[in-house]
């Protein structure tokens, strides 16, 4: 019963994540013609727009009211009895090899020359940059919670850098081949789901911690997208006029 309540949330939720993109690329859809005009400089800006917001925030949002409605509290002391009666000897470290494949598989994008939104050396940056801001985001987010008692949780730690840190992969991978091949791009989010699964089932982590880790992560890579292209228009504008 609580297996099937484990996998019915995180179905919910990460069905969730993978439809409203392809329900906002639809929306989009209808007036292509006048979405093609957009130049670059206006692209730009998709990254922190509110309906690219919803899924993230809601993940960070659900992990974050822990403390606030009980209900959250009591599925995530279920799920870890449940995972330490039935599964009390399951260990492992997949799950810290397993969340680095996202973004080493952009790298591999690289190396077999398939087209991506940017380059190699902006590829370093980027996953760079996401891994300080997500790192120090999260870092933030221990910090605070640590002296709330609702997030009071042993071992574990609010929210799952492990997950966190899979699913800024998996947002860098969609960002790069969501233009070109926008099957694969989602290929990243099925090994971030099954790190955030493996941190349940060795008892590392509670439920909201890693669906907030997911959130942390996609938020994270968005905002470092975001300033990436704000930086790289500055300095194109700049040329420009020195030109």
């Amino acid at each position: 019963m609580i297996r099937s309540k484990i996998y019915f949330i995180l179905t919910v939720l990460f069905l969730n994540f993978y439809s409203l993109p392809l329900f906002a690329q639809d929306s989009a859809n209808i007036s292509k013609p006048a979405f093609d005009t957009l130049n670059k400089n206006e692209n730009r800006e998709y990254y922190l727009k509110p309906p690219a917001l919803i899924i993230p925030a809601t993940f960070i949002i659900y992990g974050g009211l822990k403390p606030v409605i009980n209900d959250i509290s009591k599925l995530d002391n279920r799920i870890m009895s449940h995972m330490q009666e039935r599964y009390p000897d399951f260990r492992g470290n997949a799950a810290d090899y397993l969340m680095w494949v996202p973004s080493a598989s952009v790298y591999a994008m690289d190396a077999f020359k398939v087209k991506t939104a940017h380059n190699f050396k902006q590829h370093l940056i980027l996953d760079a940059g996401s891994i300080l801001i997500t790192g120090g985001i999260g870092l933030g987010m221990r910090i605070i919670s640590s002296n709330i008692k609702g997030f009071d949780s042993g071992n574990t730690g609010f929210p799952s850098g492990h997950t966190a840190n899979a699913f800024r992969g998996a947002e860098i991978l969609h960002q790069e081949l969501k233009q070109n091949n926008k099957l694969l791009s989602y290929s990243g989010y099925v090994a971030a789901t099954a790190v955030g699964v493996l941190r349940i089932y060795g008892k590392e982590h509670y439920l909201s911690q890693v669906v907030a880790g997911a959130g942390l992560g996609i938020l994270s890579t968005k905002l470092t997208y975001w300033i990436f292209e704000k930086i790289k228009n500055a300095n194109n504008t700049k040329e420009k006029v020195a030109f």
